[in-house]
């Protein structure tokens, strides 16, 4: 099982081109940004940015966070969602009311 530290981008890959290349293999969120701050000097903004280009590690990222916390409610899920992924409160509500949405009509 390779871990974000070597899991290190080809040759003349891009971080977009390695970000999407990860969310491809099946990689959630957390471990795509992780790897781009091991393989480059960004900034937490600058890897941010490149992850708000993976819809797949995103869904993979908020669905291990659900399953994580099953019980939390709308807000506290909303606020889990921010913490973990460093999004701004109004966009983790929205992503909260989404798969609480989702759950209620299945």
């Amino acid at each position: 099982m390779m871990d974000y530290q070597s899991d290190t981008p080809k040759q003349d890959e891009t971080q977009q081109a390695y970000a999407k290349r990860l969310e491809a293999e099946g990689q959630r969120e957390i471990y795509i940004r992780k790897a781009l701050r091991e393989h480059w000097d960004l900034t937490v903004a600058e890897t941010i940015l490149v992850c708000a280009e993976l819809p797949q590690a995103r869904h993979r990222e908020l669905q291990e966070l659900r399953s994580r916390f099953p019980i939390l409610s709308e807000n506290r899920f909303a606020w889990r969602i921010s913490r973990s992924l460093t999004l701004s409160k109004e966009d983790a509500l929205v992503w909260s009311q989404t798969i609480l949405a989702a759950e209620g009509s299945a």
